[in-house]
């Protein structure tokens, strides 16, 4: 079941193998505009007894929507010390797995990525998918989650917003039942053409 949440403010309803990110270089989209760029935070064992839908609606981390992390930020959760670290995907979408080298099942894991805008943007396109529920958050907004299982599908779902002049905060959470774990994002302009002249950080 697909979850739309309400936006407020400029935010409209949101209807591989990896390698360490230099954060000291200009960071872009990819060609095709799918950030590849990200914070990691994973992984993080869910219960069993749990369902994933219900873990993708709870919080893991508290006030994870206003995360603002930065590589070698520690946390402990269930009483397991997880350190955040830069990853670069080497292709349009990033793979938890790939990164762990294992396979993780009933698992959360976190991305966070900065985007700097020199102006506010109006009228772009978000979209997203997930393998398998996906939770996404813009500078501190609940505005989306995906409450099912499935395959990956880039470009599974998609909605307007708004990138405010400075730093937007993207903050995605994923969660895998078991086998796959992955997730894509991008931004498209009025046009649908892919945005990849925007400055990504990996610190606010």
């Amino acid at each position: 079941m697909r979850t739309l949440f309400a936006a407020c403010g400029s935010i409209a309803l949101l209807g591989s193998l990896m390698s360490p990110a230099n954060a000291a270089e200009a960071l872009r989209p990819g060609a095709d505009g799918y950030i590849r760029h990200w914070v990691m935070l994973a992984p993080i064992a869910i219960s069993e007894k749990e369902s994933c839908a219900d873990a993708l609606l709870e919080e893991q981390i508290k006030a994870e929507a206003t995360l603002r992390p930065k590589a070698g930020d520690k946390i402990r959760i269930g009483g397991k010390e997880l350190t955040w670290r830069n990853i670069t995907a080497s292709t349009n979408y990033f793979d938890f797995n790939a990164i762990l080298n294992s396979v993780n099942d009933h698992a959360a894991g976190f991305m966070v990525t900065y985007i700097e805008c020199g102006q506010a943007m109006t009228n772009v396109t978000m979209t997203l998918g997930s393998n398998d529920q996906g939770r996404l958050y813009l500078n501190g907004t609940d505005i989306y989650a995906f409450t099912d299982a499935r395959p990956l599908e880039l470009d599974a779902d998609k909605g307007r917003v708004t990138l405010n002049k400075g730093v937007n905060v993207v903050v995605f959470k994923v969660i895998n039942e078991q086998n796959s774990w992955q997730g894509a994002m991008r931004f498209l302009d009025k046009t649908g053409a892919p945005l990849t002249n925007l400055k990504i950080k990996l610190a606010p």
